[in-house]
């Protein structure tokens, strides 16, 4: 583990093995070159691109204009307040909003994050978090974070008199965009190098997963897929079926919509884990 550390390039081997390229990551210093028999590239969209832009030889053409195609989506907000009264208990722990301006969903924390519920158990206020999606990134940063706090007083009237003891507010723009018709092109986590995988949210996964569950699951996969390449076993992964339980149903919605649900794609996720497809994994919902 290197932290502070940037990956300025990666070089395969004909005999097989990586070297990558490192560097620190702020400041002057040295650059340092390390051997490596594999490679997960566990990055965001830019992170990857930027990387393979350093290192012309990994991948093929089509594989790596696959990744130059990856878009971003518009920047998000996640905004956290410490509240010094509690919401109703009748909230839900999560809940996703339509109507509400720019809010898309609102989280209790205290509810089922363990160091929120021990906060507001100590000191009787609670701990919720709001998420605007897709923001327009010439917004007013500032105004906007006001209209989530008075949308959430919509919802939620008791959180209109509560005191703010504490708040954070994270604009980030590191989120895998997935456009319609962009699946066939998103990268999967094999490559036509056996030594080399993707993790991470941009990636295309058959579990129906997204966002950082699909982070966690990907590399999981990646894992598997490199294990099997030394014939080790790896982690069993379980997810929910892929298919309806009524076979009547699913013949009648492969009548009405063949298109979907003859995609090579669509079956059942590999009980293992492991990618089986050789074209690149699911995204942002």
């Amino acid at each position: 583990m290197h932290t502070a550390t940037s990956a300025l390039g990666l070089t395969p081997h004909h005999a097989g093995g990586f070297t990558l390229t490192t560097a620190p990551a702020h400041g002057p210093g040295s650059t340092h070159e390390r051997t490596y028999d594999a490679v997960v590239l566990a990055l965001d969209t830019a992170g990857l691109k930027a990387l393979l832009d350093a290192s012309p030889h990994v991948g093929d053409p089509s594989w790596r204009a696959r990744i130059a195609g990856l878009q971003q989506a518009p920047p998000f907000l996640v905004s956290r307040y410490w509240l010094d009264s509690p919401v109703h208990p009748a909230r839900p722990g999560f809940l996703g909003t339509a109507g509400y301006g720019p809010l898309d969903n609102i989280s209790v924390l205290d509810r089922f994050e363990g160091q929120a519920v021990r906060w507001a158990a100590r000191t009787g206020g609670s701990v919720v978090e709001l998420h605007a999606y897709a923001t327009d990134p010439h917004t007013d940063r500032s105004a906007l974070q006001q209209r989530l706090r008075a949308e959430l007083a919509r919802l939620y009237p008791e959180t209109a008199t509560a005191n703010v003891l504490d708040q954070r507010h994270e604009w980030r723009n590191d989120c895998p965009l997935f456009a319609p018709g962009s699946y066939p092109d998103r990268p999967t986590i094999t490559t036509a190098h056996p030594r080399l995988v993707l993790a991470g949210d941009l990636v295309r996964t058959d579990a129906p997963v997204a966002l950082m569950e699909r982070a966690a699951t990907s590399g999981f996969q990646a894992a598997n897929a490199l294990l099997g390449t030394w014939h080790v076993r790896g982690h069993p992964l379980l997810t929910v079926p892929a298919q309806g339980r009524t076979a009547c149903l699913r013949l009648f919605a492969r009548a009405l919509s063949p298109a979907l649900t003859s995609h090579p794609d669509r079956s059942r996720p590999a009980r293992t884990g492991t990618d089986r497809h050789a074209s690149p994994t699911p995204a942002q919902t």
